[in-house]
């Protein structure tokens, strides 16, 4: 069997209750191929590997020549099962590498992840990972947890009742070059008043933004008639969904913690392209509970998350 036929099946596998719910069977594998066929090209391939490496050199990265090593490689394990992995770094933090597992034929069951783990830390042992990740579907809250998914079905998200206030808040198109300046402004007020979220949160590049804007979801947020943040999101099929990906949602001094943030996501459903499977997705830090809280409320829902399994150091 090739390899990504054998990558695909096992992500199938792993995909969470709620994407069998939203999608057949054949749709399902057809965003598995998606998902996982640039892995399976980086797997064992000394090119990818070369440039992964070169690119961290300057940044101080480990001192690995070997190409192949940079590279995701199969492992097999003494029982049987397998994965495909690679080295990884939060944030391009030489400082902090980390496995991460593209696929496994190992059952997603939390408990029984440990000892895989290990071996993988021996398989890496070259560059010092400081943990194993997996993409947990359905984890349990009291997993080692590093982003949530948390995601719904568009359709499902518009009907929805209105959120408290939502008659003050209004979304207009913005453009790209003032919202990235306004927003480096907006996550700097944010973060004077919590310093932390400079540790999981940056602003949306203009690219990015570009992005939103080219989707048709770039908008400026305002209250009362008074600019007040900014949400964007654009098309990105990913993690074995179709749909968009929240890029920004930055709420300026004015409209912060008076409870306007699930109102603006709602609005900001009612104006996606959205076609029938498509959801609204994004990433969350764990221990960014205002957007969690705020992405709960329109009805969207933890479908998984990044979980450090065998974590040996901060990350």
């Amino acid at each position: 069997m090739a390899l990504l036929e054998q990558m695909v099946g096992a992500y199938e596998a792993w995909m969470p209750h709620q994407q069998r719910e939203w999608y057949t069977a054949g749709e399902r594998r057809a965003l598995a191929v998606q998902e996982m066929r640039p892995h399976a090209e980086h797997t064992a391939n000394a090119e990818f590997g070369a440039g992964f490496r070169d690119h961290l050199k300057p940044l101080g990265g480990p001192d690995v020549p070997d190409p192949l090593a940079w590279a995701n490689r199969r492992v097999e394990f003494g029982d049987g099962h397998w994965s495909v992995a690679g080295i990884r770094f939060l944030g391009l933090d030489p400082e902090k590498p980390f496995v991460h597992v593209v696929a496994t034929s190992v059952p997603p069951q939390h408990d029984r992840l440990g000892k895989y783990a290990e071996q993988l830390h021996r398989e890496f042992a070259d560059f010092g990972p400081l943990a194993i990740r997996f993409e947990l579907p359905n984890p349990p809250e009291d997993a080692d947890i590093d982003q949530w998914i948390i995601a719904g079905l568009v359709s499902e998200l518009r009907q929805k009742p209105r959120r408290p206030h939502h008659e003050r808040v209004r979304l207009t198109p913005a453009d790209p070059a003032e919202t990235a300046e306004y927003a480096d402004e907006v996550l700097g007020n944010v973060a004077r008043q919590r310093p932390e979220v400079r540790t999981w949160t940056e602003a949306a590049t203009l690219e990015q933004l570009q992005h939103c804007a080219d989707t048709g979801a770039l908008r400026q947020i305002e209250v009362d008639g008074q600019r007040a943040g900014i949400i964007a999101a654009a098309r990105d099929d990913a993690n074995g969904m179709r749909g968009f990906q929240v890029y920004e949602f930055l709420l300026d001094d004015v409209a912060r913690g008076r409870g306007l943030a699930p109102a603006a996501m709602q609005l900001l459903c009612d104006v996606l392209p959205a076609q029938t499977g498509d959801t609204l997705w994004g990433t969350v830090h764990v221990g960014n509970g205002p957007s969690i809280g705020n992405a709960l409320a329109v009805g969207r829902e933890k479908t998984a998350a990044f979980v450090w399994v065998q974590r040996r150091g901060e990350l």
